[in-house]
């Protein structure tokens, strides 16, 4: 047997170990006045686990919980195969013995079955032959077809190369000595031997092997020593309704609408109901404090357009915003008669204007005064 992560067990067995420690061998408060004779006369006799058998559950399941987070598994004989490794080979294009070093790279390309090779050249300059493939012959065939260059190799431009993480293995052929330790220099068949036994080292260390998980037989019998040692714990007075309810009420989450919430929300509606509308808009205006909505907006426009405040209400109507239909066509045909209203109020206050400037005799047919309440009924919108 086996663990897949055996630093659980380095990590969280000495801290659980001393904490159990402390924990167990702790005495009770009444100890230090009375004695362990006096203390098991006075003890009624005990119809369930003790304490200190509890802890001792406690304390197994604490370990089986470590075991099961450290994944013991069975390691079985069969393995599967190993991830390709992703090589990088960079050619040295220097004229000097360039056919030499044509003729290491095919032989290191042969060396390398089944894996993916990137194949780079260099002078001063950096050059992409051709992009990570498996593809043997193409492979080959690029290389065959590579000329050398009159100009002065540098090895310094194959920096870049570092730029890419998910290298396993960075090969360079060339003849010179100067290496800086990063690649793994082949310039003799000894060389390719070299590269060979580091590829059969890295793949062993990739290869996956077949196991059987066991972490649930652990987990499993830690669940059940706590359900039975929490069973066997006495029962205890239950907490009351009030402390329930301030513990509820102290709940993180936040709830659409408390319970004083949907109070001032039915009396803003009974005061519309019954008339008082201008004392409806200021519960509206209340409750849209705590819960803003196009349709508390609608309401609290309503309550402003019965009361005759037409310039309020055409304010709140236009900033209903809302996908609803039949909410869109209410706040329209409110709105229009918000709009009604105040050119209403405008004209009856332009021929106020116009008359008390005559000193003809007044006319008989006197315009009526503007009206404090507006005569058009509007629906409050129930949701």
């Amino acid at each position: 047997m086996s663990f897949l992560h055996p630093e659980f067990l380095f990590w969280l067995l000495p801290p659980t170990l001393v904490l159990f420690y402390f924990w167990l061998t702790q005495k009770p408060l009444q100890h230090r006045w009375l004695s362990e004779e006096v203390i098991d006369k006075l003890r009624a006799p005990e119809t369930t686990m003790g304490l200190k058998g509890r802890n001792g559950l406690f304390f197994l399941s604490a370990l089986l919980l470590v075991i099961a987070m450290a994944q013991p598994v069975i390691l079985t004989p069969s393995q599967l195969q190993a991830k390709k490794l992703y090589i990088v080979m960079a050619i040295d294009l220097g004229e000097k013995n360039f056919g030499e070093k044509r003729s290491f790279a095919l032989a290191m390309l042969d060396a390398l079955t089944m894996e993916e090779v990137e194949i780079v050249a260099f002078d001063d300059r950096l050059y992409r032959v051709a992009p990570r493939s498996n593809d043997r012959m193409v492979l080959a065939d690029l290389i065959r077809h590579l000329s050398p260059s009159s100009k002065p190799s540098k090895l310094s431009v194959t920096d870049k190369l570092w730029m890419q993480n998910n290298v396993d293995m960075m090969l360079l052929i060339t003849l010179k000595n100067e290496s800086d330790g990063r690649f793994l220099r082949i310039s003799s068949s000894a060389d390719i031997l070299k590269v060979q036994e580091k590829l059969l080292e890295m793949k062993n260390q990739k290869r996956l092997q077949e196991h059987i998980p066991l972490f649930f037989y652990p987990l499993g019998m830690a669940m059940l020593l706590i359900l039975i040692a929490l069973s066997s714990m006495s029962k205890r007075r239950s907490v009351s309704v009030g402390i329930a309810l301030f513990l509820m009420s102290w709940t993180p989450y936040k709830s659409e609408a408390g319970l004083l919430d949907f109070r001032l929300l039915n009396e803003a509606k009974r005061a519309y109901e019954s008339g008082e509308y201008e004392k409806s808009e200021r519960l509206y205006a209340q409750y849209q404090l705590r819960h803003d909505s196009p349709q508390v907006r609608y309401n609290r426009a309503n309550a402003l357009y019965m009361s005759g405040q037409f310039e309020r209400s055409r304010y709140w109507y236009e900033r209903v915003y809302t996908s609803d239909p039949i909410l869109s066509e209410r706040v329209s045909h409110n709105l229009e008669q918000s709009e009604i209203q105040i050119k209403r109020a405008e004209l009856q206050k332009n021929k106020q204007e116009t008359s008390a400037t005559k000193e003809a005799t007044p006319s008989h047919n006197t315009p009526s005064p503007s009206p404090k309440k507006a005569t058009q009924t509007t629906r409050l919108f129930e949701w």
